[in-house]
């Protein structure tokens, strides 16, 4: 039987091993950069001064890689994954620890050694992960540490798990055979295997030969009537997987989950890594903090030249629909006339984008000053705030007034499964360039469906040259 608790010791191994190379990256970083002075007009000064910083990356970065499931199917992983998660961690590390310099006026720190830490810790942990993987595999094809696997079936679906499951990068699964929901075909070969036995004999083939998983392709029957043959293989320590063919055509992710007294199988289409989620939420309001204070004097002048230019309040204040129809406060820089929402209907013969959502070129509601704010995105800024108070992320769909969600499509209201964000991926897509609101609900939805913390840096990184170009902004 597989050692569950030799896995679990290996990878808190693992662990251990990439916080030491990342104390050796916070000394390497430092001896680079202080062989660098010469190019930099501000010297590195004495290690002394940056001592509090091993502490605080260690932490940093401890949290970024074991909450992420960053070792979930370490020896599966190609080079460039093993590279990219790398590089995903040591940036956000970078970026906390930048934020916390800047928040605390920490300005005798030398950003330069930060990003130089940052480096040395992508190249230690890349290469540790290479080697790390490239000896597993070897100890895995030597016969160590191997899954061995029986599949319950018989049919064309059987015999594809089978060579999938042995083609898995890492050669972790050793196919045994098969077993039959019936006693007949006791001994017959399907492709390069042999029918080892019933469902019945499961017990007794994992007496004579290792059996760590079995996986069943029900094809007949209902689930419970695999309830007892479950509690075979658990009496003898052998992990089931079980096929659920009649729920596998839903786009929803199953989880087993218990809630009141009770398991239960939950469907849902939200991102499932509560780790991740929670860095998400832990990264917006750094972020937003920073960019606040950063901006704060971009921000008053705007506000001011708002009030100046045009009667009416700077800050515009609209309920929007959040995350699964909850309503909170949007706040905007005025870009509109006062009162501009009443003369909405008057306009709508002349909406440019179809469906329950309004957007026009040339509105005359707006203002001189307000076409700037929107071709720069300045106008936007103020939801900053609304990312502080947990209303909304940097990054998720769009969020729309309450009267035009009441317009949605069944099918188009999955995209408020997640936090509303100030950028997504309809912005760097050219924003009103997307004239069909349904292809903009299509590239929501793909954002929930594929979202991880990867995809929020890349669009995060592709709002930058977006907003500069004023693509599609108005």
């Amino acid at each position: 039987m597989l050692d569950r608790r030799r896995h679990s010791n290996r990878v808190f191994a693992y662990f251990l091993a990439e916080l030491v190379v990342v104390a050796g990256a916070f000394f390497a970083g430092y001896w680079v950069r202080q062989r660098m002075d010469a190019f930099w007009a501000m010297p590195v000064g004495p290690l002394a001064t940056y001592g509090w910083l091993l502490p605080a990356s260690l932490a940093i970065w401890a949290a970024f890689l074991w909450f992420p499931n960053t070792y979930e199917g370490f020896r599966s992983r190609s080079a460039l994954m093993h590279a990219f998660t790398a590089a995903v961690t040591c940036v956000l590390g970078v970026l906390v620890l930048f934020a916390f310099v800047t928040l605390f006026k920490m300005y005798y720190i030398n950003r330069t050694m930060i990003g130089t830490i940052a480096v040395c810790a992508f190249i230690g942990l890349t290469v540790t992960r290479l080697f790390a993987r490239s000896f597993l595999t070897h100890y895995t094809q030597k016969g160590y540490d191997r899954h061995y696997v029986i599949v319950g079936g018989t049919n064309e679906d059987a015999l594809e798990l089978a060579r999938t499951l042995e083609q898995e990068q890492g050669a972790v699964f050793q196919v045994r055979g098969f077993v039959s929901e019936t006693p007949e075909g006791e001994g017959r070969e399907i492709g390069r295997w042999k029918v080892m036995g019933s469902y019945a004999d499961l017990p007794a083939i994992a007496s004579k030969v290792p059996v760590d998983e079995v996986f069943l392709l029900p094809v007949a029957g209902s689930l419970e009537s695999y309830l007892d043959l479950i509690r075979q293989c658990e009496s003898i320590g052998v992990s089931v997987h079980l096929r659920l063919s009649p729920f596998e055509k839903t786009i929803s992710r199953l989880e087993l989950v218990e809630a009141a007294g009770g398991d239960y199988l939950r469907f849902t289409t939200a991102p499932r890594s509560d780790a991740a989620l929670l860095i998400k939420r832990v990264m917006d309001v750094a972020a937003a903090f920073l960019l606040l204070l950063l901006l704060f004097p971009l921000m008053l002048l705007s506000a001011l030249l708002v009030k100046l230019t045009s009667k009416g309040p700077a800050i515009f204040k609209q309920e929007r629909a959040g995350m699964n129809g909850r309503l909170f406060t949007l706040y905007k820089f005025r870009t509109m006339v006062a009162g501009a929402e009443k003369d909405r209907a008057k306009l709508e013969s002349q909406n440019e984008l179809d469906g329950p959502a309004f957007k026009m070129k040339d509105d005359p509601r707006i203002t001189g000053l307000g076409a700037f704010l929107r071709k720069t995105s300045i106008d936007e800024l103020p939801q900053l705030w609304n990312v502080v108070k947990g209303d909304m992320s940097l990054v998720g769909p769009r969020p729309l007034p309450g009267y035009e969600v009441e317009k949605f499509e069944p099918w188009q209201r999955r995209r408020m499964s997640m936090r509303p964000g100030i950028t997504c991926l309809w912005q760097v897509s050219g924003r009103s360039r997307v004239i069909s609101f349904a292809e903009w609900m299509k590239l929501d939805l793909e954002y929930v469906d594929r979202w991880s913390l990867a995809l929020d840096l890349k669009i995060l990184l592709r709002t930058i040259p977006a907003v500069v170009r004023a693509r599609g902004a108005y």
